[in-house]
């Protein structure tokens, strides 16, 4: 009985330090919306309570402002992702 021959495995190519700080910049770049709208969404509430009769309810209900908050979630999502890429990218090409 012979044990079949296996080819070795080819090393690991370093990865590059530069793509590792670029995918970290522009995940960082797409947290920008979630932040903005966490920001806007503190103020557009605080407005609610202060003039809870003053202000007709389809100055803020009738808008179209909650689907642009879950679209800049979903984008900042990406931006959270990109950067937990980086991370383990970065992590695993600094194991032996």
């Amino acid at each position: 009985m012979s044990v079949p021959q296996v080819p070795p495995t080819p090393p690991q190519e370093p990865r590059s330090p530069i793509a590792t700080a670029v995918l970290l910049i522009v995940g960082l770049l797409l947290l920008a919306p979630g932040v903005c709208s966490v920001i806007f969404i503190r103020e557009y509430m605080y407005m609610r309570s202060l003039y809870p009769d003053g202000i007709p309810a389809q100055a803020y209900m009738g808008s179209d402002i909650w689907v642009l908050w879950v679209i800049s979630f979903i984008i900042s999502a990406g931006g959270i992702a990109l950067i937990v890429f980086a991370f383990r990218r970065y992590r695993t090409s600094r194991t032996p």
